[in-house]
């Protein structure tokens, strides 16, 4: 799993094989939807980089570009 915090939701989807499961979160409290993934920048994920993710599901933390990860 590479690392993806700073970059864009956009650049971490074309990063990853299309048949993983992905899944993308506002990183703050207000459960924004993330619609244009260009403008999002990725704050947290899991798995963590550096793991192999063999089939595993990933879940990915983001906040728009401008705005600090929580």
């Amino acid at each position: 799993m590479p690392d993806f915090t700073g970059k864009s939701v956009r650049v971490a989807r074309a990063a990853l094989d299309s048949s993983t499961s992905l899944t993308v979160k506002d990183a703050t409290s207000q459960g924004r939807w993330v619609l244009v993934e260009s403008n999002w920048q990725v704050c947290g994920q899991i798995p963590r980089a550096g793991t192999e993710l063999k089939g595993r599901p990933v879940t990915l933390t983001a906040v728009r570009f401008g705005e600090s990860c929580p």
